[in-house]
């Protein structure tokens, strides 16, 4: 007989598998977030992974678009995989919007897919977490977005962090200025987004190529400033910069310690959908890149719907937060979901280990109860494996006396108690 040929258990270089530890750490951080957002009164919706390629191409600059993956599936349909969350949000608002509360605010957790170079916290298959307000044009909703970055990061651990802003529109206003052709201001945006990457040599390299080298000068010279918030408002003021210094007051009034607030002219964000004021958080401390990004849109609907429909909205990388958390030791003391193992003794004893099970569970405690009747020390190295705190024995002593006996997994140290004071027992440990 023929042996069957082995699969490879292996995936794509940029994917991932999660092991429990690793899940129990995600759906940590995953819930902090989610509790900040919650508490604003966003609203949770999610959209399709796949889309029309027409809804994705051409979205999100040359770069992007080659990043997508795309391709003809087996109706013969020209599609691709969801490169990011705000354009197929977009779709959906322009196709449900008489259903919509306007303006809507929407939180969206799901998986996106790029083919971009693996790297550490950049990967092919990845998560993202976005906000979106939509409907509005008034920067009150700039300010909220700002506030809920605060308090996320926050709410994550984060001590040092800094969430840089700049405006679209005071770049528009600088580029006009500078007398630089509208068709070439895209062009120039995308190359002065890679400052942080290729440098400031870099970035005049490749400027050059769109413009004169002495128009790059003068534009490297409006737009990478040092100092403080005011003082770069300041040597900005005969460009378009209302909306800035509106944006910075309001989110004083609003709470934002200005400390985690950096106005940065030369910061301008790659996608070309964004007009208004956009977005970078950076992480001190850690060496990830930017772990949270987006801005206004004000067209984004249009190519969905006549209707004018105002956006801002930023995503969290996800993946890069819990990186960045990790190398700050952030996630060191995460635990699993079982709080309790109850052990299985024998045959004879199974039915009080059962009901000890049922009656903490009914109590709230998160509890499992081992599947075979192992001898003890296997059962408490299962539990110890998966950081179980106690493990509960009801042997044939146990049963005789009512009683169980409940061994402190960290100390090693067992008690015998009567059964009827175990919930009572456990309700005194408060981090259960």
């Amino acid at each position: 007989m023929k042996t069957k040929k082995k699969i490879i258990p292996r995936i794509l270089k940029g994917t991932r598998d999660f092991l429990p530890a690793e899940m129990t750490r995600r759906n940590l951080v995953q819930s902090k977030i989610v509790s900040i957002f919650e508490r604003f009164g966003y609203d949770s919706i999610d959209t399709p992974a796949i889309e029309y390629a027409e809804t994705l191409v051409g979205k999100y600059g040359d770069d992007g678009s080659k990043q997508l993956y795309r391709f003809e599936d087996n109706g013969g349909r020209d599609v691709a995989l969801r490169f990011d969350q705000t354009v197929p949000f977009a779709r959906l608002v322009s196709a449900n919007y008489s259903q919509l509360p306007m303006p809507f605010k929407r939180y969206q957790i799901s998986k996106v897919w790029r083919a971009d170079k693996p790297a550490k916290g950049r990967y092919r298959e990845f998560t993202q977490c976005d906000i979106d307000i939509i409907g509005t044009k008034n920067l009150l909703a700039e300010t909220e977005i700002a506030k809920a970055i605060y308090l996320v990061f926050k709410e994550l651990g984060f001590e040092k962090f800094v969430i840089k802003i700049n405006s679209r529109r005071l770049i528009n206003s600088i580029l006009d200025f500078l007398k630089i052709e509208k068709e070439k201001q895209p062009a120039i945006m995308r190359i002065l987004d890679k400052l942080n990457k290729i440098g400031r040599d870099g970035v005049t390299q490749e400027m050059s190529q769109v413009c004169d080298v002495s128009v790059v000068k003068n534009i490297l010279k409006t737009m990478v400033l040092v100092g403080t918030n005011q003082e770069k408002i300041e040597n900005l003021k005969k460009y378009d910069i209302a909306e800035v210094e509106m944006f910075l007051q309001l989110c004083g009034d609003a709470g934002v310690p200005e400390e985690f607030l950096e106005f940065d002219p030369s910061l301008a964000r790659g996608l070309d959908y964004y007009t208004g004021i956009i977005y970078e958080v950076y992480p001190q401390g850690v060496d990830i890149g930017a772990v949270c990004a987006g801005g206004r849109y004000d067209d984004l609907c249009g190519m969905f719907t006549d209707k004018e429909i105002s956006g801002v909205g930023v995503a969290f990388g996800f993946d890069r937060i819990v990186v960045a958390m990790e190398d700050l030791g952030l996630l060191n003391d995460v635990k699993f979901n079982s709080d309790v193992v109850v052990a299985y003794f024998d045959e004879i004893t199974l039915p009080k280990s059962l009901e000890v099970w049922s009656q903490l569970q009914t109590a709230g405690i998160n509890t499992e109860i081992y599947f075979e009747p192992a001898k003890l020390p296997k059962q408490f190295a299962y539990a110890d494996k998966k950081k179980v705190k106690f493990v509960v024995i009801c042997g044939p002593d146990e049963v005789a006396d009512n009683a169980v006996t409940i061994k402190n997994m960290e100390t090693g140290k067992q008690k015998t108690i009567p059964q009827a004071q175990l919930d009572k027992y456990f309700s005194g440990y408060t981090n259960l």
